[in-house]
Protein backbone atom coordinates (compact mmCIF):
# COMPACT_ATOMS: atom_id res chain seq x y z
CA UNK A 1 0.00 0.00 0.00
CA UNK A 2 0.89 3.58 -0.34
CA UNK A 3 0.95 5.20 3.12
CA UNK A 4 1.95 7.96 4.87
CA UNK A 5 2.61 8.38 8.56
CA UNK A 6 2.23 11.54 10.22
CA UNK A 7 3.78 12.06 13.34
CA UNK A 8 7.47 10.33 13.25
CA UNK A 9 8.07 10.00 17.24
CA UNK A 10 9.09 6.39 18.33
CA UNK A 11 6.29 4.54 17.96
CA UNK A 12 5.60 6.08 14.72
CA UNK A 13 9.03 5.65 13.35
CA UNK A 14 8.55 1.82 14.63
CA UNK A 15 5.36 1.38 12.32
CA UNK A 16 7.16 2.90 9.38
CA UNK A 17 10.01 0.85 9.45
CA UNK A 18 8.46 -2.62 10.34
CA UNK A 19 5.81 -1.72 7.46
CA UNK A 20 8.54 -0.54 5.09
CA UNK A 21 10.07 -4.01 5.99
CA UNK A 22 6.22 -5.79 4.87
CA UNK A 23 7.30 -3.80 1.38
CA UNK A 24 5.10 -1.00 1.76
CA UNK A 25 5.50 2.15 0.22
CA UNK A 26 5.75 4.34 3.68
CA UNK A 27 6.75 7.92 3.31
CA UNK A 28 7.09 10.45 6.00
CA UNK A 29 4.95 13.88 6.93
CA UNK A 30 7.03 15.43 9.37
CA UNK A 31 7.69 19.49 11.09
CA UNK A 32 10.30 20.15 9.14
CA UNK A 33 10.89 20.65 5.05
CA UNK A 34 13.17 17.97 4.72
CA UNK A 35 12.70 15.92 1.46
CA UNK A 36 14.44 12.47 3.13
CA UNK A 37 15.47 11.38 5.83
CA UNK A 38 17.52 8.17 7.32
CA UNK A 39 16.36 6.59 10.58
CA UNK A 40 19.12 4.05 12.27
CA UNK A 41 16.81 0.76 13.78
CA UNK A 42 17.74 -1.39 16.27
CA UNK A 43 15.93 -4.43 16.01
CA UNK A 44 14.13 -6.19 19.22
CA UNK A 45 15.25 -9.92 19.33
CA UNK A 46 13.42 -12.54 21.19
CA UNK A 47 14.59 -15.87 22.31
CA UNK A 48 12.62 -18.68 24.52
CA UNK A 49 14.26 -17.30 27.42
CA UNK A 50 14.86 -13.68 26.89
CA UNK A 51 14.22 -10.40 25.26
CA UNK A 52 17.13 -8.67 24.04
CA UNK A 53 17.61 -5.49 21.66
CA UNK A 54 20.23 -6.55 19.44
CA UNK A 55 23.49 -4.10 18.57
CA UNK A 56 23.37 -3.81 14.99
CA UNK A 57 21.31 -1.25 13.47
CA UNK A 58 19.97 -1.27 10.66
CA UNK A 59 18.90 1.96 7.95
CA UNK A 60 15.72 2.62 6.42
CA UNK A 61 15.43 6.10 4.46
CA UNK A 62 12.10 7.42 3.62
CA UNK A 63 11.15 10.05 1.25
CA UNK A 64 9.26 12.98 3.25
CA UNK A 65 6.49 16.12 2.67
CA UNK A 66 5.79 14.86 -0.83
CA UNK A 67 1.59 16.43 -2.05
CA UNK A 68 2.15 14.01 -4.41
CA UNK A 69 2.68 10.89 -2.65
CA UNK A 70 -0.14 12.21 0.25
CA UNK A 71 -2.71 12.73 -3.17
CA UNK A 72 -2.08 8.74 -3.54
CA UNK A 73 -2.13 7.26 -0.13
CA UNK A 74 -4.09 4.90 0.56
CA UNK A 75 -3.64 4.64 4.10
CA UNK A 76 -2.60 7.63 6.63
CA UNK A 77 -1.88 6.91 9.80
CA UNK A 78 -1.24 9.61 12.77
CA UNK A 79 0.58 9.04 15.40
CA UNK A 80 1.05 12.80 16.94
CA UNK A 81 0.04 13.36 20.61
CA UNK A 82 -3.30 13.27 21.36
CA UNK A 83 -3.30 17.33 21.42
CA UNK A 84 -1.51 17.79 18.28
CA UNK A 85 -3.75 15.96 15.90
CA UNK A 86 -6.31 18.29 14.89
CA UNK A 87 -3.11 21.08 14.18
CA UNK A 88 -1.60 18.12 12.37
CA UNK A 89 -4.12 17.15 10.34
CA UNK A 90 -5.61 20.35 9.16
CA UNK A 91 -2.52 20.98 6.34
CA UNK A 92 -3.35 17.41 4.92
CA UNK A 93 -6.88 18.08 4.30
CA UNK A 94 -6.67 19.19 0.71
CA UNK A 95 -4.38 16.74 -0.49
CA UNK A 96 -6.40 13.60 1.21
CA UNK A 97 -8.47 11.35 -0.87
CA UNK A 98 -12.03 10.78 0.87
CA UNK A 99 -10.73 7.37 -0.10
CA UNK A 100 -8.02 7.29 1.92
CA UNK A 101 -7.79 5.01 5.25
CA UNK A 102 -6.83 7.24 8.15
CA UNK A 103 -5.49 5.36 11.60
CA UNK A 104 -4.91 7.79 14.93
CA UNK A 105 -2.91 6.62 17.16
CA UNK A 106 -1.72 8.17 20.39
CA UNK A 107 -2.48 8.05 24.67
CA UNK A 108 -5.87 8.54 25.98
CA UNK A 109 -9.37 9.17 24.46
CA UNK A 110 -10.78 12.34 23.53
CA UNK A 111 -10.24 13.28 19.61
CA UNK A 112 -12.72 11.24 17.87
CA UNK A 113 -15.00 13.60 17.27
CA UNK A 114 -12.80 16.59 16.22
CA UNK A 115 -11.33 14.07 13.40
CA UNK A 116 -14.44 13.14 12.50
CA UNK A 117 -15.50 16.71 11.85
CA UNK A 118 -12.17 17.08 9.67
CA UNK A 119 -12.63 14.20 7.57
CA UNK A 120 -16.83 13.62 7.32
CA UNK A 121 -15.98 11.24 4.49
CA UNK A 122 -12.58 9.11 4.87
CA UNK A 123 -13.18 6.00 6.49
CA UNK A 124 -11.56 6.51 10.04
CA UNK A 125 -10.03 4.01 12.38
CA UNK A 126 -8.92 4.40 16.21
CA UNK A 127 -5.60 2.22 17.31
CA UNK A 128 -4.26 1.47 20.94
CA UNK A 129 -0.81 -0.32 21.21
CA UNK A 130 1.42 -1.85 24.00
CA UNK A 131 4.12 -1.87 21.03
CA UNK A 132 6.91 0.44 23.24
CA UNK A 133 9.77 1.80 21.18
CA UNK A 134 12.81 4.63 22.26
CA UNK A 135 13.89 7.33 20.04
CA UNK A 136 17.22 8.00 21.79
CA UNK A 137 18.14 10.60 19.02
CA UNK A 138 16.46 12.36 16.28
CA UNK A 139 17.24 10.02 13.59
CA UNK A 140 17.68 6.98 15.51
CA UNK A 141 14.79 4.35 16.80
CA UNK A 142 15.22 1.39 19.22
CA UNK A 143 12.42 -1.16 19.81
CA UNK A 144 12.21 -1.85 23.34
CA UNK A 145 9.16 -4.00 23.85
CA UNK A 146 5.93 -6.26 22.38
CA UNK A 147 2.99 -5.83 22.66
CA UNK A 148 -0.93 -6.28 21.61
CA UNK A 149 -2.42 -3.97 18.93
CA UNK A 150 -5.94 -3.43 18.12
CA UNK A 151 -7.87 -1.48 16.01
CA UNK A 152 -11.46 -0.58 15.30
CA UNK A 153 -13.70 1.85 13.11
CA UNK A 154 -15.34 4.92 14.78
CA UNK A 155 -17.24 5.72 11.77
CA UNK A 156 -19.55 3.83 9.30
CA UNK A 157 -17.21 4.31 6.59
CA UNK A 158 -14.28 2.45 8.16
CA UNK A 159 -16.53 -1.06 8.92
CA UNK A 160 -15.46 -2.86 6.21
CA UNK A 161 -11.75 -1.96 6.80
CA UNK A 162 -10.89 -4.93 8.82
CA UNK A 163 -8.24 -6.21 6.84
CA UNK A 164 -6.06 -3.71 8.16
CA UNK A 165 -5.81 -5.30 11.00
CA UNK A 166 -3.96 -7.94 8.80
CA UNK A 167 -1.90 -5.75 7.74
CA UNK A 168 -0.46 -4.56 10.73
CA UNK A 169 -0.83 -7.61 12.34
CA UNK A 170 2.10 -8.46 9.53
CA UNK A 171 4.22 -6.01 10.36
CA UNK A 172 3.54 -6.15 14.07
CA UNK A 173 2.00 -9.29 16.05
CA UNK A 174 -0.34 -9.49 17.44
CA UNK A 175 -3.03 -6.72 16.00
CA UNK A 176 -6.36 -7.49 16.24
CA UNK A 177 -9.65 -6.16 14.74
CA UNK A 178 -12.20 -4.88 17.19
CA UNK A 179 -15.50 -4.57 16.89
CA UNK A 180 -15.77 -1.96 19.74
CA UNK A 181 -12.70 -0.14 20.13
CA UNK A 182 -13.67 1.96 22.79
CA UNK A 183 -13.10 -1.22 25.10
CA UNK A 184 -9.41 -1.57 24.31
CA UNK A 185 -9.02 2.20 24.51
CA UNK A 186 -10.30 2.73 28.13
CA UNK A 187 -8.22 -0.41 29.37
CA UNK A 188 -5.70 1.33 27.74
CA UNK A 189 -6.64 4.37 29.26
CA UNK A 190 -6.68 2.86 32.82
CA UNK A 191 -3.35 1.68 32.76
CA UNK A 192 -2.20 5.15 31.75
CA UNK A 193 -3.60 7.01 34.05
CA UNK A 194 -2.02 4.89 37.00
CA UNK A 195 1.62 4.71 35.36
CA UNK A 196 2.20 8.12 33.02
CA UNK A 197 1.37 10.73 36.20
CA UNK A 198 3.47 9.09 38.89
CA UNK A 199 6.21 8.12 36.43
CA UNK A 200 6.01 11.86 35.48
CA UNK A 201 5.64 13.56 38.80
CA UNK A 202 8.63 11.26 40.52
CA UNK A 203 10.89 11.12 37.35
CA UNK A 204 11.23 7.35 37.94
CA UNK A 205 11.28 4.02 35.67
CA UNK A 206 8.05 2.17 35.18
CA UNK A 207 9.41 -0.34 37.21
CA UNK A 208 9.90 1.68 40.30
CA UNK A 209 5.82 2.20 40.96
CA UNK A 210 6.13 -1.89 42.50
CA UNK A 211 7.67 0.30 45.67
CA UNK A 212 5.59 0.06 48.74
CA UNK A 213 5.07 3.82 48.56
CA UNK A 214 3.18 3.91 45.41
CA UNK A 215 0.58 1.22 46.33
CA UNK A 216 -2.08 2.77 47.91
CA UNK A 217 -2.55 5.45 45.12
CA UNK A 218 -2.73 2.63 42.62
CA UNK A 219 -5.13 1.12 44.18
CA UNK A 220 -7.11 4.19 44.22
CA UNK A 221 -6.42 5.21 41.07
CA UNK A 222 -7.85 1.90 39.20
CA UNK A 223 -10.68 1.74 42.13
CA UNK A 224 -11.35 5.12 40.64
CA UNK A 225 -11.17 4.48 36.96
CA UNK A 226 -13.25 1.59 37.09
CA UNK A 227 -15.86 2.68 38.55
CA UNK A 228 -16.34 5.36 35.76
CA UNK A 229 -15.37 2.55 33.08
CA UNK A 230 -18.71 1.08 34.71
CA UNK A 231 -20.65 4.08 34.64
CA UNK A 232 -19.17 4.04 30.77
CA UNK A 233 -20.88 0.49 29.70
CA UNK A 234 -17.61 -1.12 30.39
CA UNK A 235 -17.45 -3.42 33.19
CA UNK A 236 -14.91 -4.24 34.99
CA UNK A 237 -13.37 -3.78 38.70
CA UNK A 238 -10.77 -3.08 40.79
CA UNK A 239 -8.55 -5.69 40.87
CA UNK A 240 -8.73 -6.52 37.42
CA UNK A 241 -7.40 -3.32 36.33
CA UNK A 242 -4.74 -3.31 39.29
CA UNK A 243 -3.89 -6.62 37.67
CA UNK A 244 -3.88 -5.14 34.53
CA UNK A 245 -1.44 -2.06 35.56
CA UNK A 246 0.77 -4.83 37.75
CA UNK A 247 1.98 -6.65 34.35
CA UNK A 248 2.77 -3.40 32.47
CA UNK A 249 4.47 -2.28 35.36
CA UNK A 250 6.83 -5.54 35.42
CA UNK A 251 6.60 -6.09 31.61
CA UNK A 252 8.23 -2.55 31.59
CA UNK A 253 10.02 -2.16 34.44
CA UNK A 254 13.21 -0.60 33.01
CA UNK A 255 10.93 1.98 30.46
CA UNK A 256 10.15 5.17 31.02
CA UNK A 257 6.46 6.04 30.34
CA UNK A 258 5.74 8.92 27.28
CA UNK A 259 4.76 10.96 30.16
CA UNK A 260 8.11 10.72 32.10
CA UNK A 261 9.65 11.54 29.11
CA UNK A 262 7.62 14.66 28.05
CA UNK A 263 7.81 16.41 31.35
CA UNK A 264 11.65 15.16 31.58
CA UNK A 265 12.01 17.35 28.26
CA UNK A 266 9.76 20.31 29.46
CA UNK A 267 7.51 18.97 26.74
CA UNK A 268 3.71 19.25 26.81
CA UNK A 269 2.34 15.93 28.05
CA UNK A 270 -1.25 14.40 27.24
CA UNK A 271 -2.53 14.49 30.67
CA UNK A 272 -5.76 16.44 29.74
CA UNK A 273 -6.45 13.31 27.72
CA UNK A 274 -5.60 10.70 29.98
CA UNK A 275 -6.57 11.86 33.59
CA UNK A 276 -7.79 14.95 32.58
CA UNK A 277 -10.60 12.91 30.63
CA UNK A 278 -11.26 10.42 33.22
CA UNK A 279 -11.89 12.79 35.59
CA UNK A 280 -14.66 14.71 32.48
CA UNK A 281 -16.09 11.45 32.40
CA UNK A 282 -16.51 10.99 35.78
CA UNK A 283 -18.70 14.83 36.66
CA UNK A 284 -21.10 13.68 33.44
CA UNK A 285 -21.37 10.60 35.84
CA UNK A 286 -21.34 12.38 39.01
CA UNK A 287 -18.79 10.22 40.96
CA UNK A 288 -15.88 11.89 42.66
CA UNK A 289 -12.19 11.24 41.42
CA UNK A 290 -10.06 13.00 43.86
CA UNK A 291 -6.94 11.28 43.08
CA UNK A 292 -7.17 11.39 39.06
CA UNK A 293 -8.16 14.79 39.63
CA UNK A 294 -5.01 15.65 41.65
CA UNK A 295 -2.55 13.91 39.38
CA UNK A 296 -4.29 15.76 36.49
CA UNK A 297 -3.74 19.59 38.45
CA UNK A 298 -0.36 18.40 39.41
CA UNK A 299 0.92 17.59 36.32
CA UNK A 300 -0.77 20.88 34.34
CA UNK A 301 1.15 22.65 36.80
CA UNK A 302 4.30 21.07 36.45
CA UNK A 303 3.53 21.68 32.82
CA UNK A 304 2.76 25.55 33.84
CA UNK A 305 6.01 25.83 34.86
CA UNK A 306 7.47 25.46 31.70
CA UNK A 307 5.19 26.80 29.48
CA UNK A 308 3.57 29.56 31.01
Amino acid sequence: MNITLLGAGAIGALWAIKLTQQQHNVQLWTRNAETKVTLHFNELTTTTTTTTTTTTTNDYSFSCNSPDDLAACELLIVTVKAFQVTTALTPLLPYLNTDCVVIIMHNGIGTQSQVQQLLPHNPIIYATTSQAAFKPTQTTIQHTGLGQTSLGAINDYAQSQSHIAILFDGALAPTQWQANIYQPLWQKLAINCAINPLTALHQCCNGDLALPCYQSQLDSICLEVAQIMTAEGFVTTQQQLRHQVDNVIKATANNYSSMNRDIFHHRLTEIDYINGYLVQQAQRHNIDTPINYQLWQAIKHMESLDHA
